[in-house]
């Protein structure tokens, strides 16, 4: 027991000095869950009031799209707050300010709904640094059970050399409509392949202690 006591104490050890800790970083996003709106001019009984836009903080490039306050008669709940983005086959963007770093995961996720009367639309997540496409993802609503949202989400892990650049989000739909809300995107440090092989040696040398003890 003193001897595996011994060897823990030396891989805690090791394990402080050779990696540093990696937090996980929220980026701003401006007007996530899309509740900033200019004022609704259209309503419907049972679905709610919704505008065709402009959304604060968001570039319509192209379709329709704007600002919905559902009604139970499209959805039973919504997942961040009362509004989410509608978008009847258009492309959504917003440019972040900030720049792609080296070595970090990034890590993009958005609510997805599909609505109770059955609209199926295809959707496309997209991650850009400058004019680089560094991941997307695409799939149908129609996958999503109805009358609710699904959390969707993909990642990119970059190298020690990045494109530059401001990062941006698109967010596109293809068919009667896709609905949009909660969108989020987290960066991660990832241990260098130094930082991980200084590791390994190091834990290499506890186990080679503990052994000749």
């Amino acid at each position: 027991m003193k001897f595996t006591t011994i060897f823990v104490f030396l891989a805690i050890l090791v394990l402080g000095f050779t990696t540093a800790p990696a937090f996980a970083d929220n980026i701003t996003i401006q007007n996530a869950s899309f509740e900033m709106t200019n004022p609704f001019l259209y309503s419907s009984p049972g679905f709610g009031v919704w505008n065709t836009g402009p959304i604060p903080g968001w570039t319509i490039i192209s379709g329709g799209a704007g600002s919905w306050q559902p009604g139970p008669a499209a959805f039973s709940s919504v997942p961040n707050g009362s509004t989410v983005l509608y978008s009847n086959g258009g492309l959504i963007f917003q440019t972040l300010g900030v720049s792609l770093l080296a070595n970090t995961t990034y890590t993009l996720s958005v609510d997805i709904g599909h609505r109770l009367d059955g609209f199926v639309s295809n959707y496309a997540l997209s991650l850009l640094a400058g004019g680089s496409v560094l991941n997307s993802l695409a799939g149908s609503n129609g996958l999503i059970p109805i009358g609710t949202f699904a959390d969707e989400s993909f990642s990119f892990t970059s190298g020690a050399n990045v494109p530059s650049g401001s990062l941006s989000i698109i967010l596109g739909s293809a068919g009667p409509q896709t609905d949009f809300d909660n969108v989020r995107l987290v960066a991660t440090p990832v241990p260098e392949p130094g930082s991980l092989a200084l590791l390994a040696a190091g834990l290499g040398f506890a186990f080679f202690v503990f052994r000749r003890r």
